[in-house]
């Protein structure tokens, strides 16, 4: 074997080396480009969700204090009418009481959800 020809040897083998590192790098870049696109798309996805959700409770909480205030309210009528009445058991006083039980449990029930997404 000539100089020659060694020299050529090692630019082929080099060359092939070259080469085949450059295929074995393209395959990963392939790989990472393809988990990369669908990490993307898990994570658009999710911030929508994200953002749906936040609107639920921004209109959750609209209506816990809506129904604190209304609560607060029918409470305070409560307490002034049923000093007013003759009768434990007038129309008045029933209709009240019935209203301040149903909002007791509504605000309950919110409060309990708001709570449990916090506790996530």
């Amino acid at each position: 074997m000539t100089k020659e020809e060694s020299g050529s040897n090692q630019v082929s083998t080099s060359s092939s080396n070259n080469c085949e590192n450059y295929f074995q790098l393209l395959d990963v870049f392939q790989e990472t480009h393809e988990k990369a696109k669908r990490l993307a798309l898990s994570n658009n996805r999710l911030k929508c969700e994200n953002n749906r959700l936040k609107e639920k409770i921004t209109i959750l909480e609209n209506d816990l204090n809506y129904s604190n205030a209304d609560f607060k309210n029918l409470e305070l009528t409560y307490q002034n009418s049923s000093g007013k009445c003759d009768s434990s058991f007038c129309k008045n006083c029933e209709s009240l009481q019935k209203k301040v039980l149903y909002l007791v449990k509504r605000v309950d029930k919110i409060s309990k959800g708001k709570s449990n997404m916090k506790m996530c």
